[in-house]
């Protein structure tokens, strides 16, 4: 998968996002390729987490925050996600608690 990535990078897209799941997500763009991992958690409704953690990266681009920072927030809000019923919804008490619970590697680039 991160060799298919790194394909569509460079073809021209900037920011190559890939869910894992419940394992995670990796990034490949410009400053490397990184690797977060979450916490285990008891999943609730996983409905819309992939467009929660669409949701943060963009509201981490549109601060010009570092990719590790948006990585591990985009994670923490599409985890927070999971653990509720209701479809993209997410308590911000849940998502600050998972930030420091997610690790960031840089594994490439």
């Amino acid at each position: 998968m991160i060799e298919a990535a790194e394909d569509i990078h460079k073809r021209g897209v900037e920011i190559v996002a890939v869910s894992l799941g419940s394992e995670g997500s990796f990034v490949v763009c410009s400053s490397g390729i990184y690797r977060a991992r979450v916490p285990k958690i008891d999943a609730v409704n996983t409905v819309g987490c992939g467009d929660s953690m669409i949701a943060g990266f963009a509201l981490g681009l549109s601060r010009q925050l570092p990719m590790e920072e948006i990585l591990r927030n985009a994670s923490a809000v599409s985890a927070a996600s999971a653990l509720r019923e209701e479809t993209g919804f997410f308590l911000m008490e849940d998502m600050q608690r998972l930030q420091p619970q997610i690790e960031i590697t840089r594994i490439g680039g």
